[in-house]
């Protein structure tokens, strides 16, 4: 059979006119481009067949062989091996880029075995050319499926007569049978792989990988969305602030971590998730841990509201049956006070008396918070105008500004006209107690800003300091009741405003950073539409 095609292309050299004392010389090339798009798409074939064919030259133990890879018009887009081999063939314009047709080469068993799909070896008389007659050339062919149908093209084996040995070719034989079936497998697996990330891509629920040196390898699109830190393949999950320490743990001791509860702030945002860390094992021995991160932010602050609301439930308790027992006493007591105030005393009984009455006008004011908290009165909606309103809450903050050498920047709307329906002393009062704050946190000679913009049918009222900031462990629990970092303060006026805004049908948000400062931002709509509010 093999002599059968050798006759039958031996007659077809004659018939082209070719004399065996010629050189042959591929003519034929094509363009860059068109060789560089062929490469793409054998891409993974070229790739397998440098792997099996380096390992193919290792075991025939230093004779000089050379591969060629060419698609299915035998057109050369691969070459490597032996040196020598290879600059032989370039002489004979053999090369990447080169296309092999039979009317200029000859008899050619890459050619003989594109046209039969059969593995074929021409050696040395074989061949038609003179020039030919001290090599030896084997080729099989291949059929690999891919995404736009079947990819078929040769394997060549090309060598010295003096290397020259029948089992090369069915070493070949072997090489493209194993090619193809790494081939097949790296596709299940890819198709493996993609169906991996699709479904883990699609989880609601973030997920991050780390190998045992603690570097992560794998994360979804969830996990970069909650995780503030930038994450990246190959960095150390240990640098992930909140995730980090739970890592090492369980890489370091292969325990199980369930249901801890992490906060991840970043740009305002407050993300509270169930973290699972759970080790991975191969043969007991660990090989990384993989995070799960289930967001849990809506369930959380439905928490916080449900505590903050028992404990104003609690709070309007206590207020209903201490206001009135203490109020009455109270007043006469501060009564007497003034009265004694306003007689001829020595001057250390008159700065006692002083004292005492500071501390009592405290208390009072602590009963009223009490009551407000308990029992908030519905906000009496009359127009504002926006402009004169803000600038009389900071005529009347001026001397607390003044006591802390701290000034004010207005930056107001430019509408000097603008209207806003509300409770003005309710409004006052909450403006009253953000503007405390940002001068008790601010340094003499700083400036807290005063700023308004009108946008959508809604107001925005901007405070903003440069002073000591909020920590993030501390943003999230400054509108419960009784908390406060001041050593005098009650933890009861942000609990007081944000109710009256809410009651407005408004918001405050807070951004806020360690030294850098605090903005309080309170949005409430023009129209003054109002929840419904206790009485």
């Amino acid at each position: 059979m093999e002599n059968n095609y050798l006759a039958e292309v031996r007659r077809r050299c004659i018939a082209y006119g070719m004399q065996p004392t010629d050189v042959p010389s591929p003519l034929t090339t094509v363009s860059e481009e068109h060789l560089q798009r062929q490469k793409r798409l054998y891409a993974d074939i070229l790739e397998v067949t440098k792997g099996f064919g380096e390992n193919t030259i290792q075991l025939l133990n230093g004779q000089m062989v050379s591969f060629l890879v060419t698609d299915d018009k035998g057109l050369v887009i691969d070459s490597f091996g032996d040196r020598i081999i290879r600059e032989q063939l370039s002489q004979l314009n053999i090369k990447e880029g080169s296309l092999l047709i039979e009317r200029e080469v000859g008899i050619c068993a890459t050619l003989i075995t594109l046209e039969n799909k059969i593995p074929f070896q021409t050696v040395g008389t074989d061949h038609y050319h003179l020039v030919l007659h001290e090599s030896a050339c084997h080729s099989v062919p291949f059929s690999v499926p891919g995404n736009h149908g079947l990819r078929e093209g040769t394997i060549s084996l090309m060598t010295s007569i003096v290397d020259f040995s029948n089992y090369q070719l069915a070493m070949l034989v072997n090489m493209a049978e194993s090619m193809g079936r790494e081939l097949k497998l790296r596709k299940t697996n890819q198709r493996q792989l993609d169906l991996h990330h699709l479904m883990v891509d699609n989880l609601d629920t973030g997920i991050l990988l780390a190998d045992r040196s603690g570097i992560v390898v794998d994360f979804n699109h969830v996990a970069l969305n909650i995780i503030p830190d930038y994450i990246s393949v190959g960095q150390s999950s240990y640098q992930i602030t909140e995730l980090g320490p739970l890592f090492l743990q369980t890489i370091a001791n292969g325990q199980r971590q369930r249901g801890i509860e992490v906060h991840f702030h970043a740009s305002g945002t407050h993300t509270v998730c169930l973290a699972d860390i759970i080790p991975i094992f191969e043969n007991g021995i660990i090989q990384g841990a993989y995070a799960q991160l289930r967001d849990i932010t809506e369930r959380y602050l439905l928490e916080q509201q449900i505590i903050v609301s028992e404990k104003l439930s609690a709070i309007g308790k206590l207020a209903a049956g201490l206001a009135h027992e203490i109020r009455n006493p109270l007043t006469s007591i501060m009564g007497f006070v003034q009265i004694i105030r306003e007689r001829q005393l020595d001057p250390d009984t008159t700065r006692y008396l002083g004292f005492v009455h500071e501390e009592l006008v405290r208390v009072k004011n602590l009963v009223s918070d009490f009551v407000t908290m308990s029992k908030p009165s519905f906000p009496i909606v009359k127009p504002i105008e926006i402009n004169l309103f803000l600038d009389s809450v900071l005529d009347f903050m001026e001397g607390q500004a003044a006591l802390h050498d701290i000034r004010f920047i207005r930056d107001y709307h430019t509408g000097d006209q603008d209207i806003l329906y509300a409770d003005a002393s309710q409004i006052k009062q909450v403006l009253i107690n953000i503007l405390q704050n940002a001068v008790e946190a601010s340094q003499p000679k700083e400036a807290v800003t005063l700023k308004s913009t009108i946008q959508n049918k809604h107001l925005t009222i901007t405070i903003s300091d440069n002073g000591t900031g909020i920590s993030p462990e501390n943003l999230t629990k400054i509108q419960n009741p009784f908390f406060t970092t001041k050593e005098n303060g009650t933890g009861l006026g942000l609990s007081v405003s944000y109710r009256i805004i809410n009651n407005h049908n408004g918001e405050i948000t807070v951004d806020s950073r360690l030294g850098a400062g605090t903005e309080f931002n309170i949005r409430l709509p023009l129209s003054g539409i109002l929840k419904e509010c206790p009485v």
